[in-house]
């Protein structure tokens, strides 16, 4: 990245608003890139339905309308492309193991609909839109894979070959240039190293070929992310632990190639020189000096974190990797409160914190060039999922994240820091921003769009006697957010 930095601003150049009860479902967003989003929800009686609003990259309504829904279908997964969407249903009794599949046009509203065949039940947590057909993943018997293809052309479907009859976890699920994908499952080899495995499949979903990491003897690796560099060449970053451990201690970096076959290499999260910046400076000078008292002693000390990665890309001359870091939370209750237990005290799950988001990049050979970090604060939740985005622009990268009503960012270049911490509202229309009870904001994490353009969305409780008149109101809102 050059040295000629223009500092970042943020910018809020729309924002949607629509008046809901709150007896009534909020819209969910699908963003479908330069066609704009999709907002969509069920109806309950007396409208039943399927209701959907299609607005552009100005947030203005190009059309609407309602679909016809089975009441006992739910919602499993969705997806789009520049020109569909797709929403993936299911029985919510599982009484039929059958997917029910709506595929819209966002240009003009027409809607397709398809009953999925299926052979195994499975509840879906992964869809996949390919150039031909619809990848749905999920897991037999809650451990064991299953990738389930169905092609839109022939309206056929197919369990993929060369899978798991073991317990594993599925990974990613990434369509590459050439219409083909790609599948990484974790699992465990013959040495009982839990490792990564890369199945690569044609357009048609038949198995091409089939790959293993092979990591050294006391390490095992935990999760990936995969880059197609040409197309016998693919590039895997993920996080590392101990051979019996869920912990990471470090990030790796495995190139599989037809003709030289596979390296990795390791970094671990000590050898990194801004992971601990989340801390307070003092505990964070504590760190590095007993990292440096060990390395005179000839010795490695080792740390172990919870760690996702969630982002591998390509950018110009550069591979950059985001992920986060977090824990779980517990908390004790009495049990004479909670029916059924016999008195005392237990210990229950109280959701996942997360601590900070780790920024690094990588030259074309795999050598480790900078790396940087973001506190994340406040943030909670019993699902794991991305909360820092990225805005990678030439000069700088800008990190991001959305929690009550503010956006709050740090902008970075390499391993420097250009603009700390900031805290920015998200901008509300004139003329109700004394209507709102922030103790009421639901806001959902911020999510790429097109561009460099990002949007959040949620409900916002309007206070009694503004707005439109009662506290049984609220509003849906969307915004769009850039960094410029």
């Amino acid at each position: 990245m050059s040295d000629n930095v223009a500092m970042a601003q943020l910018k809020q150049p729309g924002r949607l608003e629509i008046p809901i009860s709150r007896s009534e479902n909020p819209y969910q967003v699908l963003a479908a890139q330069q066609t704009g989003l999709l907002l969509f929800r069920t109806l309950t009686k007396p409208y039943e339905g399927l209701q959907l609003i299609q607005v552009d990259t100005a947030l203005q309504q190009r059309w609407g309308g309602i679909i016809p829904l089975d009441p006992k279908l739910t919602l499993a997964r969705q997806q789009s492309t520049t020109e569909k969407a797709f929403l993936l249903f299911h029985k919510f009794d599982f009484s039929e193991i059958n997917f029910t599949l709506y595929e819209i046009n966002l240009q003009n509203s027409n809607y397709s609909k398809y009953v999925i065949r299926n052979y195994i039940p499975f509840y879906p947590t992964n869809m996949q839109i390919t150039s031909r057909g619809v990848l749905i993943g999920g897991y037999y018997a809650g451990r064991i894979p299953v990738i389930l293809f169905y092609d839109l052309i022939t309206q056929r479907s197919k369990v993929l070959p060369g899978l798991f009859n073991e317990a594993g976890e599925l990974i990613q699920i990434r369509n590459n240039a050439d219409n083909s994908f790609t599948i990484i499952i974790n699992a465990r080899n013959y040495n009982k190293q839990r490792t990564l495995w890369i199945k690569n499949y044609t357009t048609e979903g038949d198995l091409i070929s089939s790959s293993i990491l092979e990591p050294t003897e006391n390490n095992s690796l935990l999760f990936g992310r995969i880059i197609n560099e040409f197309s016998d060449r693919q590039l895997i970053a993920g996080v590392y632990g101990a051979r019996n451990s869920d912990y990471s201690k470090g990030i790796f970096l495995a190139r599989l190639d037809e003709e030289s076959g596979q390296e990795i290499r390791y970094f671990p999260f000590a050898d990194l020189e801004n992971f601990f910046k989340f801390m307070r400076a003092s505990r964070e000078n504590r760190i590095k000096q007993r990292i440096e008292r060990k390395k005179i002693h000839g010795k490695k000390i080792r740390f172990q974190y919870r760690f996702l990665v969630h982002e591998f890309v390509n950018y110009n001359d550069e591979y950059i990797l985001l992920g986060e870091a977090f824990y779980p939370k517990y908390k004790t209750i009495e049990q004479n409160l909670v029916y059924g237990l016999a008195p005392g005290r237990a210990l229950i799950f109280d959701g996942y914190q997360y601590t900070h988001a780790v920024v690094l990049g990588f030259d074309k050979d795999g050598n480790l060039l900078w790396d940087n970090s973001f506190e994340i604060n406040d943030v909670r939740t019993y699902n794991l999922q991305q909360f820092v985005k990225m805005s990678v622009q030439d000069d700088k990268i800008a990190l991001l994240y959305l929690f009550d009503d503010q956006v709050r960012s740090k902008i970075i270049q390499d391993n420097r820091v250009l603009e700390g911490k900031n805290y920015r509202p998200l901008y509300m229309k004139p003329g109700y921003i004394d209507s709102f009870s922030t103790d009421n904001l639901n806001v959902s994490n911020l999510e790429y769009w097109y561009e460099g353009n990002f949007l959040a969305y949620g409900t916002q409780i309007l206070s009694e006697g503004r707005g439109f008149g009662n506290r049984n109101r609220q509003l849906f809102f969307i915004n769009k957010i850039r960094y410029d």
